[in-house]
Order: C-alpha cells, then sequence, then structure tokens
C-alpha cells in the first residue's frame, strides 16, 4: 500500500507541474495588502494604487495580493452605477502599474471590475502582473448578491500562472464558499493561491430582517491551505464602504492573512470594528516563504482522491428543487459520545431515546491499538459488534452509529454501521479515503440513510480530509453527518475569534476537518471521538458556524456533546439549496477525472476538459 501511495504523489508532482524547471526552490517575501479604494474613483484609486505597490517594493516584497475590486469601489447597486469605474486588463490600471513593476521586480495581483472590451460585459476580475508584463487574469465564479447585481459570471475557468516566483492560481473572495475552486487550482499545480477579497459585513445596529446576508468570506480561507497543500495569500480591506447614491454601507473588518500548506497560519492583520478611514495603502501583512515547499504536502491531499466515485456526481448542477431533499422540518437530538483514552465504553454508553448518539471510531475496541491488531480482530458483516449495536439501539430505541474493523475475504474495511430503533441496521459505509499506509482497504459508495430525524450519510472523521467525500453527500442532500473519530486532530480551527458572531468561537478547540465539511455542505456533522490531554475529537458541528450555529465540543469528563435542533438545516445568508445552485458545476468536470485520463493531462497543461 505504501509504494502505491508514493507513485501516486510522484505522478501528482509531475502531472500538476510541481517539478518546472521554472519554479525553482527558493524564499520569496509575500504580502497581503489591506488597500482601501475611494468610491467610485477611478483615476484617483489607480494612482493610490501605483504608490502603494512602491512602497511596498520599498519594503522587500517580492508578490503582494490586493484586494477584491481595488480601483472603483465594490458596492454598486446596478450596471449603469458601476459603468464608468470599470477598466480593461490590460488598461489604465496595469498601464500605470507596469512601470513600477519593472522598475522594481514586484509581481502583484489585484482586483478589478473589468470591462471586456469586445462585449462590453462587467466581470469581477483579478490580474496577475510582473516586471515583464501582463501574466494572466481570472474572472470570478462564485457570484454572490452583490456580484449579480453588476457582474457577468466567470469564463475563465481556473488558471494556474508560471512564474520565475512559483505557480500562482488567483481566487476571488465568495468563490471560497465552494471548495472546489481552490481544488482546481492545485490539481493543477498551483503553489499559491492569492485570494482578492473585500470580506464584508453588515452595520452594527442593522436590524435581523435587514442583517441575514451577513457572513464572512476570510473566515473561510483556512480551508484552501489544510485541503489542497498550498500556500494561501489573502487579501482583504478595512473600514466603511458608502454609496453615495443610494446610502448603502457595508464594513469590511480586515483579517487579511497569510497560510501555510499545512493549513497553518503564518500571519494575521488585525479583525477591526467599523470605521471611516482614508483611501489608499493601510497595512501590508508580510512572510517568508519558499513555494515549493507546497508541492509535497499537495501531493499528499492529492493521492488521496478517488475520482472514479466522484463521476458524474460532482459535475451535475443539481436543481435547489430536488426530490431528494428533507421536505418537512422536524428536530433532531444529535450527541457525541466522548470517551478518554483505553478501553471502548460502549457497555456503559446511554442514548436518549431518539436521538443519534455517533460513537468514537473502532467503538468496540481499546484506542491505541496497531494496525495488526486491529486487523486481527476484523469481523464479518452481521457479527459480534453489528449485533451489540442493534441490541444498545434497540433497548434505547435511539440511533446509533459506531464503527469497526469489517472484514471481507482477504480484505478489512472500516466500516460505519448505524443502528436504529428496533435494532436493526439501517445502513453501512466502508471508509472511502482512508489513509494509504493505514489498515484499511478503500471503500467504493458512500451511504445516506431516510429516517425520520433526516437524511443520516455515514463517513469517518479521517475522511473528512478529502473535500470531494463532504461534497457527494452534500449532493445526495445528507441532513446529518454521523462521522466517528479517534484521537483528536493535530489540525484545530486557527480562524481568528474575532471574525465569529457566535457566542463560542471554536478557534483553537474544533478538529478543523469535520468544521470545514459541515459548512462547505451545509450540513450537521456529528463525530464521536476520544480525549487526549486538552484536546477532544468529540464535537458536533453546524452548517454555519461563523453566524449562527454553534460548534460544540464535549468538555473535560463529560461523557458527551449534545445539542437538539431543526433538520433540514434553518439557513442564515445560505443554505443547502443555494449552495448548490450557486455552483458553476461546468468547470467541475476535471474533478472527476481519473489520474491517466486523456482529458486530464490536457486540462493540467493549460487546455479544456472536456475539450471544445
Amino acid at each position: 500500500m505504501r509504494w502505491k501511495a508514493l507513485v501516486a504523489i510522484l505522478l501528482t508532482l509531475v502531472c500538476a507541474g510541481g517539478v518546472d524547471a521554472q519554479t525553482a526552490a527558493r524564499s520569496v517575501k509575500v504580502a497581503a495588502v489591506d488597500f482601501i479604494p475611494a468610491w467610485g474613483s477611478l483615476d484617483a484609486n489607480i494612482r493610490r494604487l501605483a504608490d502603494a505597490a512602491e512602497e511596498i517594493a520599498r519594503q522587500g516584497v517580492g508578490f503582494a495580493v490586493f484586494p477584491e475590486t481595488a480601483v472603483s469601489g465594490y458596492l454598486f447597486s446596478d450596471p449603469s452605477q458601476i459603468a464608468p469605474y470599470l477598466d480593461t486588463i490590460p488598461g489604465d490600471t496595469t498601464k500605470a502599474l507596469l512601470p513600477v513593476l519593472a522598475r522594481t521586480g514586484l509581481y502583484m495581483s489585484v482586483g478589478i471590475a473589468e470591462r471586456d472590451a469586445e462585449t462590453g460585459l462587467a466581470y469581477n476580475a483579478a490580474v496577475l502582473l510582473g516586471p515583464q508584463g501582463v501574466i494572466g487574469k481570472y474572472r470570478k465564479n462564485g457570484l454572490n448578491p452583490q456580484d449579480q447585481k453588476v457582474f457577468a459570471p466567470g469564463d475563465t475557468g481556473v488558471p494556474v500562472f508560471d512564474t520565475p516566483i512559483g505557480r500562482i492560481a488567483l481566487l476571488i473572495c465568495y468563490d471560497d464558499t465552494y471548495w472546489q475552486y481552490a481544488r482546481l487550482a492545485a490539481l493543477r499545480g498551483a503553489q499559491i493561491i492569492a485570494w482578492h477579497s473585500v470580506s464584508d459585513r453588515v452595520m452594527p445596529g442593522t436590524p435581523a430582517a435587514q442583517s441575514k446576508g451577513d457572513h464572512s468570506t476570510v473566515s473561510n480561507v483556512q480551508y484552501m491551505s489544510a485541503q489542497n497543500g498550498v500556500f494561501v495569500i489573502g487579501a482583504t480591506r478595512s473600514g466603511v464602504e458608502t454609496n453615495p447614491l443610494t446610502g448603502g454601507q457595508l464594513y469590511y473588518n480586515g483579517g487579511s492573512s497569510i497560510w501555510s500548506p499545512q493549513g497553518h497560519k503564518l500571519v494575521q492583520a488585525p479583525v477591526v470594528p467599523p470605521e471611516e478611514l482614508p483611501p489608499g495603502l493601510h497595512g501590508v501583512y508580510s512572510a517568508e516563504i519558499a513555494p515549493t515547499d507546497a508541492d509535497a504536502p499537495r501531493a499528499e491531499r492529492l493521492a488521496l482522491r478517488r475520482p472514479q466515485l466522484y463521476a458524474p456526481w460532482l459535475a451535475l448542477h443539481r436543481s435547489p428543487v430536488d426530490a431528494n431533499a428533507t421536505k418537512t422540518q422536524r428536530k433532531a437530538t444529535l450527541i457525541a459520545a466522548q470517551w478518554p483514552e483505553g478501553p471502548s465504553l460502549m457497555e456503559r454508553t446511554k442514548p436518549p431515546k431518539g436521538a443519534l448518539t455517533v460513537l468514537p471510531e473502532l467503538s468496540a475496541l481499546p484506542s491505541g491499538l496497531s494496525p495488526e491488531e486491529i486487523k486481527s480482530r476484523a469481523e464479518e458483516r452481521d457479527g459480534p459488534f453489528e449485533r451489540a449495536l442493534g441490541a444498545l439501539a434497540r433497548a434505547r430505541k435511539a440511533y446509533v452509529a459506531g464503527s469497526y474493523p469489517e472484514r471481507a475475504g482477504e480484505r478489512v474495511f472500516h466500516t460505519v454501521a448505524l443502528a436504529g430503533p428496533d435494532g436493526a441496521i439501517l445502513g453501512r459505509y466502508r471508509a472511502t479515503h482512508p489513509a494509504p499506509s493505514g489498515w484499511a482497504t478503500p471503500g467504493d459508495e458512500i451511504a445516506v440513510v431516510d429516517t425520520p430525524l433526516g437524511r443520516i450519510g455515514l463517513a469517518t472523521a479521517e475522511d473528512l480530509a478529502t473535500p470531494e467525500l463532504g461534497a457527494l453527500y452534500a449532493v445526495q442532500r445528507t441532513d446529518i453527518l454521523a462521522a466517528p473519530a479517534g484521537a483528536p486532530s493535530p489540525l484545530k480551527v486557527e480562524i481568528d475569534s474575532a471574525l465569529f458572531g457566535v457566542a463560542d468561537p471554536p478557534t483553537g478547540r474544533a478538529d478543523f476537518f469535520p468544521y470545514a465539511a459541515a459548512k462547505q455542505n451545509q450540513l450537521w456533522l456529528v463525530s464521536g471521538g476520544r480525549r487526549a490531554g486538552d484536546a477532544t475529537a468529540a464535537g458536533i458541528y453546524g452548517p454555519e458556524p461563523v453566524v449562527s450555529t454553534p460548534t460544540l465540543t464535549a468538555a473535560p469528563g463529560a461523557a458527551d456533546v449534545r445539542h437538539q435542533t431543526e433538520i433540514p438545516a434553518v439557513g442564515t445568508w445560505i443554505d443547502q439549496s443555494q449552495l448548490i445552485a450557486g455552483q458553476q458545476a461546468q468547470w467541475f468536470v476535471p474533478l472527476t477525472q481519473r489520474q491517466d485520463s486523456a482529458c486530464l493531462r490536457r486540462w493540467r497543461t493549460g487546455g479544456n476538459c472536456p475539450g471544445r
């Protein structure tokens, strides 16, 4: 198994351009820039932008990322309002910047409200520039309701640009609501994702009925690095923006940040309250990185993918009016069991009637077993573990999920089973994305079970590091994902607690991958798990943890953590239907293609997949 993983990593490095001669290993100082444009002041903003580039170059920065719509402002209510402040690419902005870059050697990317020279349509775009000129541009795919007032959907796909400092992809703000665009960048061999944003919040004091759109895109950026093994340079702005024609206001709370390929934060700007600020440069947040340090972690992440499971589902545009979706609201009690390291406590567990309880993984076994010991204790389906799980569910008239090593001939699977109140096994799932060096044979399908609580999907917490799996469950309109976990993950939520509007932010305490899977797929996720010291893997993760739903982790000494909620999840600024409707699935075909497919090879070198 181990040699197969090494071969997959090498193939990914070669196919994705990770060993490209142009991107030789060297360190570069990169920066996320807080730059504030004056609303509707194109010429003056271009001058301020050129001055900012001069200043940043003097600080020894090699690559700088500026916010979205940096020469026009963002808050426009119709196409006629923004039309006078659009620029072409190349155009006046690039004409002013390129002499600065040629003189200083700086590379930069910046968000521009672009007018297409041929059609006249407006696009929310970002352009990558260097000392030799315009390198390339990207047009935003993930358009939020504000974007849709003035901008056409992007038509560039997700290009990755070779530069002397590394392979760079550009994304913009609301793109990070969707995991697919960062994944496409990684599949094309990106070492750096430059993310341009004006991460806005509603003004404090806004009535609840008018603040449903409150959200924070800058609070999403950790996943782009953690799931894909790339550096992320996320630039957003601060200050208050006022549209003088309508009186509308947004405030931008800062928080620009840079992230490592392991999903750790390297540097961050302060998160700030609303404040009227003058236009121009307001902060440079820098770190020294070696872009080729992304090649190995990116390859490891991509080697976990199993595209044969994703076709055709992840390339379909599923209507939000979906027959699979749960239609009527109902209450559900969710419980994540917490056990200390050591023996199984399955016999002591007392699930409440009618609730869903998720046990820690390998639920009948002690923690800390070696792979050989786990395999030696494998049992067949309908064996002692499933009978014990069914007996527990029947005795308590509850739903109970747990996992065990399942033997099927010579193969051993990590199988999650769900038992219902009558003791029957309602569904089984064989882990589809286990670690290549682990003990489990990968399974070949997901499992979703219709119950009175809602549509319950089954997974393992280990699987959740691969975002494609969560997306399969979203496509099948899963309401609750039961994902038994083992020991706490070393990667926690590192998003600044000041970005959260909920009472108890998950920063520093919640395992990151289940947190991200719940949010990215707009579902509830329940993981029973073990406690080790100050950390726990037992948690309940909601679909909108930044502004509305709690992220709950079990307290020290507690047997579990519990939450009662509405199913399907009540949306705020987004829900699962809106998430699916907003996806631009025409760009997702490469996600479903095998490593050796001609379509994927052509696409990775800049062609189309499928060919046109």
